[in-house]
């Protein structure tokens, strides 16, 4: 009895020591903690099987190729997927499998809209975990604006929904299924080193029917040290769209 007692108060000191540092989740602006912080969110990204038996799987799918170093004008994307993340916890399981590609980046900004809109809290992690420090702050600033607020002139809760495949104003900006961020290479704008963010910048494009010009321009960069890439801006993403025409009805 003793001795199952000393094993049961250690285990909890243990615990209690891996809880209290688990606490620390400080960012800086410099890409080496950016891609510390993508490395260490890796690998403590949670299962949640639960939610997903539940809700149906995210079937997150990549098809079409970006090439990582040389700009080819003629390149196109596709990321689609079955569902929004309903949590964090399933945003990380998104991120395990879109990441390593500029074009899932783009769609997990996507994804981290929805969540934003559905729960802040979740939506400001999935952010911060998707972009750089500054590209994440200004992003907040605006999705604030859009989806905490009952004014009908600045609310868009329908943001996340306007740019996927099939969605309209006209039609209450109902997408496709599955859930489709398309996407193409910017034809105009070569990829670019960049020293302060770490790594090289690729330039894509959003394609989307809630805005007069449906091509969205949106920069991702994969930091030096991080086998992921992160959204380093997007404004053209975040701007408001046009009003839903109809009722809206909030996508699964």
């Amino acid at each position: 009895m003793k001795k199952s007692l000393s094993s049961t108060l250690a285990l909890a000191a243990m615990l209690a020591m891996t809880a209290c540092g688990m606490g620390d989740s400080s960012e800086t602006a410099t890409a080496a903690t950016i891609a510390d912080n993508l490395s260490s969110t890796e690998q403590t990204a949670p299962e949640s099987i639960d939610a997903q038996s539940e809700a149906g799987a995210l079937n997150c799918t990549i098809n079409g190729t970006i090439d990582h170093e040389n700009w080819d004008a003629s390149q196109t994307a596709q990321v689609s997927f079955g569902r929004f993340p309903a949590s964090f916890a399933e945003f990380q399981q998104a991120h395990k499998q879109l990441a390593a590609e500029p074009q899932g980046a783009v769609a997990l900004q996507v994804m981290a809209f929805e969540l934003y809109r559905r729960n802040p809290a979740d939506g400001e992690k999935a952010l911060r975990l998707n972009n750089t420090e500054v590209n994440c702050n200004s992003t907040l600033t605006q999705l604030k604006e859009m989806m905490n607020t009952k004014d009908s002139f600045y609310a868009r809760p329908y943001l996340a929904a306007a740019l996927l495949k099939g969605s309209t104003p006209d039609n209450g900006y109902t997408p496709d299924e599955p859930y489709t961020v398309q996407m193409r290479v910017n034809p105009a704008t070569k990829y670019q080193n960049s020293e302060l963010l770490g790594g090289k910048v690729i330039y894509l494009q959003v394609d989307s029917k809630g805005w007069d010009t449906n091509w969205r321009g949106v920069e991702v960069v994969k930091p030096n040290g991080s086998n992921n890439y992160v959204v380093s801006n997007c404004p053209a993403l975040y701007t408001q769209c046009k009003k839903v025409q109809g009722t809206w009805t909030a996508p699964k």
